[in-house]
């Protein structure tokens, strides 16, 4: 069940991604596809308990210093790849999304429920949600449902569809998504659960889009 679920999002996904009309449609697109479908999946069909999926905070101290060190190390890297002419292009995925010299004006259209840092709580938080789908799907309902039948090959093939998703990313990205995948499986096993992948997934995420975008003005 498991695999057949997860082979369809993918598939369903990757033509969705392609044809998505909006910021707005891609995120709810997949907030469905990579949680409410697996979710439902889980509840109604497989009748189990989503913590068996690592939907828990279970983890350890030492996980989450593996994690501060792996945040580091992507720091470093991503201060290398935020100029590049690719990653400028592809990101922020919120075309609204505020350089910062803006963020203490008012925003255009003189409405008070929409200013620059409100544009830009609403890209991280938005995109936080899909983050949080995502590493469940991900890191969750794949690795610890195919894990049961297959041990620890679901780390690698949980990494190959997390790289196919990857897919209309900066070419890079794209390349190391399937390791990147890899290191995210086994710290999730070890801790038991998704959410130390979703912290330092979301967490590169922010800091990548505020590199991308004061880049702009070196």
């Amino acid at each position: 069940m498991v695999a057949l679920v997860g082979a369809a999002v993918v598939a369903a996904l990757l033509q969705f991604n392609k044809n998505a009309a909006s910021y707005n449609q891609y995120i709810v697109g997949n907030l469905i596809g990579l949680f409410w479908v697996p979710m439902l999946t889980i509840f109604l069909v497989m009748r189990q308990n989503p913590d068996e999926f690592g939907f828990t905070m279970g983890s350890s101290r030492k996980i989450w210093i593996v994690c501060g060190v792996l945040f580091a190390g992507l720091v470093v890297l991503m201060l290398a790849a935020c100029r590049m002419e690719s990653f400028q292009q592809y990101y922020p995925l919120f075309k609204f999304y505020p350089e910062f010299w803006l963020v203490f004006r008012d925003y255009p259209d003189k409405n008070p429920y929409v200013t620059y840092p409100m544009l830009m709580l609403y890209a991280e938080a938005s995109y936080g949600m899909y983050m949080f789908c995502w590493e469940f799907f991900f890191r969750g309902y794949l690795l610890f449902g195919l894990q049961k039948s297959i041990g620890w090959w679901a780390v690698l093939l949980q990494a190959v569809a997390f790289c196919l998703l990857h897919a209309g990313k900066p070419p890079l990205e794209v390349i190391g998504s399937f390791g990147a995948g890899i290191i995210l499986g086994i710290i999730a096993l070890n801790a038991k659960s998704f959410m130390p992948c979703f912290v330092l997934h979301w967490l590169a995420s922010v800091t990548f889009n505020l590199l991308i975008v004061a880049g702009r003005h070196r």
